[in-house]
């Protein structure tokens, strides 16, 4: 076997190594992210920095276990309380059976930013939501709903340049607010 030979073989045997490493690790250390809810927003949590947040979840993580101090992906802090962290089904149950912490217990792969080392990106400005869209997804209306009752609103306004529509269940004239 000449040295061309070898150095196949070798390849192969590297490759082979390579990748039985790689999924022993994957399945002895398989986690996944969860979200733990630790209250509503309170007020403070708006004016905390984040490096403050991220010591505060840090060293809950850390009470699980020494090495889930860089587990932590995201911090939520507009809407809820909260982080998401990666963990594994155990810490994940351990984690929810803590005071005063909720554990969502579906995980959303991938569904985060993070750095290669699975870190949380925190190098984006915190921008406090101002790229956050929030929509309702409504599949039906019912004019009726006291939703849309008007009664004690002020005049429409001039600049408003809408118009009431109508549809096939839908009259305009009993329909339409004003």
């Amino acid at each position: 076997m000449g040295m061309a030979g070898i150095s196949i073989f070798l390849t192969f045997v590297v490759l082979f190594l390579t990748s039985t490493l790689a999924s022993t690790d994957q399945t002895s250390n398989s986690s996944r992210v969860y979200i733990v809810y630790v209250g509503s927003a309170a007020p403070n949590s708006l004016t905390s920095t984040t490096a403050s947040l991220r010591t505060d979840h840090a060293r809950l993580l850390t009470s699980l276990s020494r090495r889930k101090a860089n587990a932590l992906v995201h911090i939520y802090r507009h809407g809820f309380a909260g982080f998401a962290a990666r963990l594994s089904e155990e810490e994940a149950q351990s984690m929810a059976q803590k005071p005063g912490t909720e554990l969502e217990i579906d995980s959303f792969p991938n569904s985060i930013s993070e750095n290669d080392d699975g870190a949380a990106d925190d190098t984006a400005p915190d921008s406090n939501g101002s790229d956050t869209i929030i929509s309702i997804l409504d599949t039906g209306i019912w004019p009726e709903s006291e939703s849309f009752n008007d009664k004690d609103m002020g005049p429409i306004p001039s600049r408003w340049k809408g118009t009431c529509m109508k549809g096939p269940d839908f009259i305009t004239s009993s329909s339409c607010n004003r």
